[in-house]
């Protein structure tokens, strides 16, 4: 990532940190976002750093005079910044999204919850080849792929998971729904503090074995990490752990393939 892209998503941030976090800001946010991802003329006519700031601004209430007063002008400020590509004000109008979703949950205590919602919503998609394609599809409309995802999750997750999951249906962020998701989680995560290890495990362990691991990845790490668990019978036994793109690879499977190849 560019340095003047950098700079200007932590001021957006910091814009946003001093707003009011709601689901309805959230939304809104995701209504920016996918309007410049959706419209190249748009971006470019926001993230113009020769433009005016009078005429950014009176675009934004254009395009965007639904939206309420305090979204309209978190957009204002974010179009007088400098960004290093067109696509990158977009993506950092998906994150504020998912980082407003994130100071809600904060605010009632169920960033754990919200966490655990995203990464089983993911499992589900990723499980089953189909309903990941149906939500993923750029010809199914983000009408009825809303609808499946309110008749799959609505009665099983809160209405910041679902808002989520909504959003993941249209974001450009990756092609597949539980890619998307695996990316907001990260995103929450770094929002709580905490990095997200994704443990791939033979079969389901217990509460105390995954804090028994949650407390050496900390001790390796130096921070909390948000504990991820993934079953997939094809590692036989032992663990594998990825955290921020490091692996460690503890598993029967690995040391199968090793010893096969140190014998042939």
């Amino acid at each position: 990532m560019a340095s003047s892209t950098r700079q200007s998503r932590i001021a957006s941030e910091q814009l946003l940190a001093g707003a009011s976090a709601s689901l309805e800001l959230a939304g809104e946010l995701f209504a920016v976002a996918n309007a410049l991802q959706s419209s190249s003329a748009l971006r470019g006519l926001l993230s113009d750093p020769s433009a005016e700031s009078a005429s950014k601004e009176q675009i934004v209430d254009r395009v965007f005079g639904k939206l309420s007063p305090a979204t309209k002008t978190l957009v204002k400020q974010m179009s007088s910044l400098r960004w290093s590509a067109t696509r990158d004000m977009a993506d950092a109008a998906e994150r504020l999204g998912v980082r407003a979703v994130a100071a809600v949950a904060t605010s009632t205590g169920s960033m754990e919850k919200l966490q655990s919602e995203i990464f089983q919503m993911g499992e589900v998609a990723s499980s089953d080849s189909e309903l990941e394609l149906a939500l993923s599809a750029t010809r199914v409309t983000a009408e009825v792929k809303q609808a499946l995802i309110a008749n799959l999750f609505a009665s099983k997750v809160s209405e910041a998971a679902l808002a989520l999951a909504k959003q993941a249906t249209e974001s450009r962020t990756d092609k597949r729904f539980a890619a998307v998701l695996e990316t907001y989680g990260s995103w929450i995560a770094s929002v709580a503090g905490e990095s997200v290890a994704t443990v791939r495990v033979a079969k389901e362990i217990s509460a105390a074995q995954t804090e028994k691991l949650s407390k050496a990845l900390a001790a390796v790490y130096g921070k909390n990490l948000q504990i991820n668990v993934e079953i997939d019978p094809s590692v036989i036994g032992g663990v594998h752990v990825a955290v921020e793109g490091e692996v460690i690879d503890a598993t029967i499977f690995t040391k199968l393939t090793q010893a096969k190849l140190q014998l042939s």
